[in-house]
């Protein structure tokens, strides 16, 4: 990975890269953030060994301290299993580099100010110019995709992951879109949006729906 460079804050925390030392701030932000009552399908619950592998070589991490305090961290991936599958996923040569954005939590006490925008560009700032960057989240988890269509991630498919649970895969591929022919789509019609990325279609912006709950905006991506 890219060293760290400093990135812009509107608020006294400082940022690091992370490892094994901070394995233990990491896996309490992970379970403080996620809450008690688990909810897979809104977000993965991960365990301690996964972020020690992480932690220990298979990701690069960012945390975002106030003071002592570990308030975020953001995980980018870049050693996959064969579980894993980024590569067919993603219909990707073997050789090619990707990196996934896997794993972000935020203390909930620091919510609401734009820090898990902070910690996307910050991995996609620490990543290799030839990496492909992609990352999954839930279609109910308003905040997660939100954030990462604003950070340039359109939603190229959805997929179910981890038992059965439907996630939307969001790909960092520069492409552009026409707003003039755009859809607006509920983010829970599955049908539907499995037949706009059948036929080409990629989810790029958040909307409104008419009830005032969000919405996807879809387009074909305009040619390169």
């Amino acid at each position: 990975m890219n060293a760290l460079r400093e990135f812009a804050l509107n608020e006294p925390l400082t940022s690091r890269e992370l490892g094994p030392d901070d394995l233990d701030a990491v896996d309490a932000l992970h379970h403080l953030a996620i809450g008690p009552l688990v909810r897979p399908e809104v977000v993965k619950p991960e365990n301690r060994s996964y972020f020690e592998g992480i932690l220990g070589g298979r990701g690069w991490t960012v945390g975002l301290y106030d003071g002592a305090l570990l308030v975020a961290y953001g995980i980018l991936q870049h050693d996959h299993t064969p579980k894993d599958g980024p590569h067919r996923l993603l219909g990707l040569p073997p050789e090619a580099k990707v990196g996934r954005l896997a794993g972000a939590s935020v203390h909930p006490a620091y919510r609401g100010r734009g820090l898990q925008r902070v910690m996307i560009a910050a991995r996609v700032q620490a990543a290799p110019a030839d990496m492909v960057l992609f990352s999954t989240a839930a279609p109910v988890n308003t905040p997660s995709w939100s954030s990462l269509l604003a950070e340039g991630f359109p939603i190229h498919d959805i997929q179910l992951f981890f038992g059965g649970y439907a996630r939307y895969v969001l790909v960092r591929d520069g492409t552009t879109y026409d707003p003039g022919e755009a859809i607006l789509v509920d983010p829970l019609d599955m049908p539907r949006q499995k037949a706009l990325f059948a036929d080409g279609w990629h989810g790029y912006e958040r909307s409104r729906l008419e009830c005032g709950a969000a919405g996807v905006l879809f387009a074909r991506p305009r040619p390169a």
